[in-house]
């Protein structure tokens, strides 16, 4: 569980980084937060929607995918603007960046809504293919 919690932590952290982009940058970041917002809203939809442990095995298997497309495209992106991790939100960007903080908050409840899964021998496979391709992109 706290593998979980661990890897949902990299990828709001990676997301504030990225939010703190300047005036040089800011197509690329708008682009990037859309891209991650997407991806979160995607899985935390799909959290609220389990109703057993191979639902669950599925939303884990899927952000995983989406998560290994997206995390080279923000490494990338803090490599070649390093100044953007000064955590304020340039102009243009704000409602993306509060559609990040909107489903952040709703992560922890989604979450609970899986919780009764996450002893399942298949969530714990599921759980720790994400942690080894998430950890593998670092």
């Amino acid at each position: 569980m706290k593998r979980i919690y661990g890897i949902l932590a990299a990828a709001m952290l990676t997301m504030f980084l990225v939010t703190g982009c300047g005036s040089d940058g800011s197509k690329e970041a708008k682009s990037i937060i859309k891209k991650q917002a997407d991806v979160t809203e995607k899985y935390i939809n799909g959290l609220a929607e389990v109703k057993n442990a191979d639902d669950l095995v599925k939303v884990f298997d899927q952000y995983t995918e989406d998560m290994k497309e997206l995390v080279p495209e923000l490494i990338e992106f803090e490599k070649k603007y390093p100044e953007f991790e000064d955590g304020n939100v340039p102009e243009g960007l704000e409602e993306d960046a509060r559609r990040m903080e909107e489903l952040s908050a709703k992560t922890a409840s989604a979450m609970m809504k899986a919780m009764p899964y996450m002893m399942n021998e298949k969530v714990v496979a599921a759980v720790e293919r994400m942690e080894k391709e998430l950890s593998a992109l670092d």
